[in-house]
């Protein structure tokens, strides 16, 4: 993806995956300086209906002087990942139409007239709605409440109300998530956090399963969330 191809129009689909969006998601900030394309890290702070995209001015102490790359007109790529279904890289191009130095330094876009998408994963997720306890596997300690909110046969994310993380699950941690059935059973599957990542409310955790795909594939049925 480091070229765009060029397709203007942005469908309701592409409007749907830019809106989903949250302030203080990561982005990656691609610019063009004296000694050719660096890509930097920044965050994302919100939209102005479809006038505007805003983000952070990337932190120079750690980035380098970027005020010859990143000045009124200049063009940006910006990418992010898409989480909401089954994981992708969005990207799209913009012109800095505006930069703030007060009340902090912020960077205005325009809107994006295309994006691009690139899936990360090969497997399709399947929106859930799934009330789950997470346990530390080692320790049997109950780490906090949360929602699987999407769900496939190899893994899944939980969703977690950021007031209720008392500290950040590292990666590579064996957990259980306690599932409790529409018969009021519970059900375990145990799996390993591979990713997590936060936003203003919520704290979310990438998980892959450590369980049989014929074992994960019963509880989908249960659920009814396989078909």
């Amino acid at each position: 993806m480091a070229i765009l191809q060029e397709k203007v129009g942005l469908t309701r689909e592409d409007l749907r995956k830019l809106r989903a969006m949250r302030p203080g998601l990561s982005l990656d900030l691609q610019v063009m300086t004296p000694n050719g394309v660096k890509r930097v890290k920044t965050e994302f702070i919100g939209m102005d209906g479809t006038r505007a995209i805003i983000i952070k001015f990337p932190d120079e102490s750690r980035w380098g002087s970027l005020r010859e790359s990143i000045y009124v007109d200049s063009n940006l790529v910006i990418r992010f990942i898409n989480e909401e279904e089954s994981g992708e890289v969005v990207a799209f191009k913009a012109k800095t139409n505006v930069i703030l130095s007060k009340p902090s330094n912020y960077i205005f876009t325009s809107f994006p007239l295309s994006i691009q998408c690139h899936a990360l994963r090969s497997e399709q997720r399947a929106n859930a709605h799934v009330f789950v306890t997470v346990v530390e596997t080692q320790t049997d300690i109950m780490l906090f409440d949360g929602l699987i909110v999407d769900l496939s046969l190899s893994g899944c994310r939980v969703s977690v109300d950021r007031n209720s993380v008392k500290q950040k699950v590292e990666l590579k941690t064996d957990i259980t998530l306690a599932i409790k059935n529409p018969d009021g059973r519970i059900s375990e599957l145990k799996g390993m956090v591979m990713n997590q990542k936060a936003d203003e409310t919520r704290y979310y955790l990438g998980v892959k399963f450590e369980e049989s795909e014929k074992v994960v594939e019963g509880l989908l049925h249960q659920l009814m969330i396989a078909q």
